[in-house]
C-alpha cells in the first residue's frame, strides 16, 4: 500500500515479492540509485528478458520494510 500512490505495482498472487516498475530509465539503472540509498532491491531484468521493473521482497520485519518504502518513495 505504501508505494501505490508512487509507483505501477500488480498485487502478488501469494509470493512474497512484487515487482514494481522502475518510475524512469531501466530497472537496473533504477536499481542501482536504490542501492546508493543502502537499499538492496533486484533488477527485474534477471527473471525476465525486459529491463523495466524491479522485484522486491517483503520477507522481513515490518521496520525494514517501512525504511525500505521510504528510500523508494524518495526515489521517485
Amino acid at each position: 500500500a505504501g508505494l501505490q500512490n508512487y509507483y505501477e505495482v500488480v498485487q502478488p498472487g501469494g509470493a512474497f515479492y512484487v515487482y514494481p516498475k522502475a518510475p524512469s530509465g531501466t530497472g537496473t539503472e533504477f536499481v542501482t540509485r536504490a542501492i546508493e540509498k543502502n537499499l538492496l532491491i533486484i533488477p527485474g531484468s534477471i527473471f525476465s528478458h525486459r529491463d523495466t521493473h524491479f522485484r522486491i521482497s517483503y520477507a522481513a520485519s515490518d521496520e525494514t520494510i517501512d525504511r525500505g518504502i521510504e528510500i523508494l518513495q524518495s526515489l521517485v
